[in-house]
């Protein structure tokens, strides 16, 4: 068992780009659970937040796509300062879901496959808990226990799957990443240099096996571990003044970087 416990493998947005990730990733879970073709985030000033689209259209969903396209003036102009909640139109080419995110966004589903409205039931609930979801990533607002206990299940579960998924595809782009490894090469140089390659490499070794995860999920906790166990292996090789010397500096160190904000 990990000494520090188990690693918390979900990530909330920490940039812009993690956002948009998150967001265009619950669009295409959407739009592929559902079969539908396309997927778009718009806000009423005609503006596209984010999307789902293939990367090859075929002729009857390029013919309704340009269809939304020559009425998204109309719909933006239908939509603006109304909270529209959702509408479903069908033409020759495909049926149009308009769902709405707030009283400023919407979401559009096209679908060229033929559609009976009596049986759009459970399309129109999982496009609703799209919209939910899209409004809370979009809104900015946090993913903890005490915030999903206000939604229902199927949302609150659909958040923080959202957020499983982004740890895994972007995790290596997260400041707690960037750090743990800041911190990896800085003990690794200093080690060396005390005891020498092969002692260095049996330490850290030690180390990773004694705190139980890798350099990429190592909390504060399992930091601080491990620098115990490193200062203790350089204890028994150079004596008490170098060991003494080596954590004082480690450990300041490995402060500075952990609570810095970048």
């Amino acid at each position: 068992m990990p000494y520090a416990g188990k690693v918390d493998k979900t990530m909330g947005a920490e940039t812009v780009g993690h956002l948009k990730h998150m967001l265009e990733t619950e669009l295409k879970r959407c739009r592929e659970e559902n079969v539908l073709d396309i997927a778009m985030f718009l806000g009423v000033d005609g503006r596209i937040f984010a999307s789902s689209i293939p990367n090859e259209l075929n002729p009857r969903e390029y013919r309704l796509l340009n269809l939304l396209k020559g009425n998204l003036a109309h719909i933006c102009n239908q939509l603006a300062g109304q909270n529209m909640m959702m509408s479903v139109e069908q033409f020759e080419a495909g049926t149009v879901l308009i769902s709405g995110v707030g009283d400023r966004a919407f979401l559009v589903f096209l679908t060229t496959k033929p559609v009976e409205i009596t049986k759009m039931q459970g399309m129109l609930s999982n496009v609703v808990k799209t919209s939910i979801v899209v409004r809370h990533l979009f809104e900015e607002r946090p993913i903890t226990p005490e915030v999903l206990a206000a939604y229902d299940e199927a949302v609150a579960t659909e958040l923080k799957r959202l957020t499983r998924i982004l740890f895994v595809e972007k995790f290596e782009e997260s400041k707690e990443f960037k750090k743990n490894k800041e911190v990896d090469a800085y003990l690794r140089q200093r080690l060396g240099g005390l005891v020498g390659p092969g002692p260095q490499q049996e330490a850290l070794t030690l180390g990773y096996n004694e705190v139980g995860t890798s350099t990429a999920y190592m909390t504060k906790d399992h930091w601080d571990r491990f620098v115990t166990i490193l200062v203790e292996r350089v204890r028994d090789l150079r004596g008490d003044t170098v060991a003494d010397k080596a954590e004082k500096e480690w450990r300041a160190h490995l402060k500075s970087v952990l609570t810095s904000f970048v």
